[in-house]
C-alpha cells in the first residue's frame, strides 16, 4: 500500500531577489492507495495532481509530511516495484519500438514479452517502427505498453490517454483491469473522466492543492446517484 500523510509542498516566489507570496502545490494531503485497485487522482488543471504523483515517486521533495510504500520510506530500491509514465515523450531519439523493448528488458527482469505481443497487436503497433515517426496517439500507446509489460506492483500514469482516439481509449481502459493482478495497483490522472468511469475503484479529487473528496466510486454511485464527473463539478466549483 502507498500511504501519503499530511503531504505539503510549497514554493516561495522570488521577485527582484526578494521573497514574495507562498504558493502551495500540495496542502496537507493524506490518502491511501491499496493493491488490487485502480485509483484516479482527479481535478482541474493546476490542482496538484502531477505534484502528488511526482512526490510519490520521490521526484519532488515535500515541504513536510511523509510517503511510505509497503511500510518503507521512499528510496531508490522502491523503483524496482514502481513505474511512472509522465505526460511527455520517454523514448530515446532514433529508437524503434523494438529498441526500447530491448532497453527495458536489459534493465528489468520483470519484462513480459507475451504481454507485449498482445498489447502491440491490440494497438496495431509494429515493433520495427521508429517511434519518432509515429503520431502522438501511437507514441502514447507505446508508453502504455512499456509501463504494463514491466509487471511492476505500482503503475503510475500521468494523463496516459493524450492523443489516443476515443475508441482506442475505451478499448485500453477495459483492458487495464484484464491485465492487472490482485497484488498490483494502478494510479492515474486523466481529464477523460467518462472513459474510466466503469473501471476505477477509488477517486481522490484535488482542488488548489487540497484534497477535497475521497470516495469508493461504486459506493458513491449507489448512495448518491452521481457520476465521478458530477462529483468533480460539485467539489471543484461549489462556491
Amino acid at each position: 500500500m502507498i500511504r501519503v500523510q499530511n503531504l505539503t509542498k510549497k514554493y516561495r516566489n522570488q521577485t527582484g531577489g526578494r521573497s514574495s507570496c507562498v504558493k502551495y502545490a500540495l496542502d496537507n494531503v493524506s490518502l491511501d492507495i491499496k493493491e488490487g485497485t485502480i485509483t484516479a487522482i482527479l481535478g482541474l488543471n493546476g490542482a496538484g495532481k502531477t505534484s502528488l504523483l511526482k512526490s510519490i515517486m520521490g521526484f519532488i521533495k515535500p515541504t513536510r509530511g511523509s510517503i511510505s510504500v509497503d511500510d518503507q520510506k521512499l528510496s531508490y530500491q522502491l523503483y524496482k516495484k514502481m513505474i511512472y509514465v509522465p505526460d511527455c515523450p520517454t523514448h530515446f531519439p532514433g529508437y524503434r519500438v523494438q529498441d526500447m523493448i530491448d532497453f527495458y528488458k536489459d534493465f528489468y527482469e520483470t519484462w513480459d514479452d507475451h504481454k507485449a505481443d498482445e498489447m502491440l497487436e491490440l494497438f496495431k503497433i509494429n515493433r520495427n517502427d521508429y517511434i519518432d515517426s509515429m503520431s502522438k496517439g501511437n507514441i502514447a500507446k507505446v508508453k502504455l505498453v512499456m509501463a504494463f509489460c514491466l509487471n511492476m506492483k505500482y503503475i503510475i500514469l500521468d494523463e496516459p490517454f493524450g492523443g489516443i482516439d476515443v475508441f482506442k481509449r475505451k478499448e485500453f481502459v477495459s483492458m487495464m483491469a484484464q491485465y492487472m493482478s490482485d497484488d498490483q495497483a494502478l494510479i492515474l490522472t486523466t481529464h477523460e473522466i467518462e472513459d474510466i468511469e466503469s473501471v476505477v475503484d477509488y477517486v481522490h479529487i484535488l482542488n488548489d492543492g487540497r484534497l477535497v473528496a475521497s470516495f469508493d466510486a461504486e459506493e458513491m454511485r449507489l448512495h448518491e446517484g452521481k457520476s465521478i464527473l458530477d462529483k468533480i463539478r460539485e467539489v471543484s466549483f461549489d462556491d
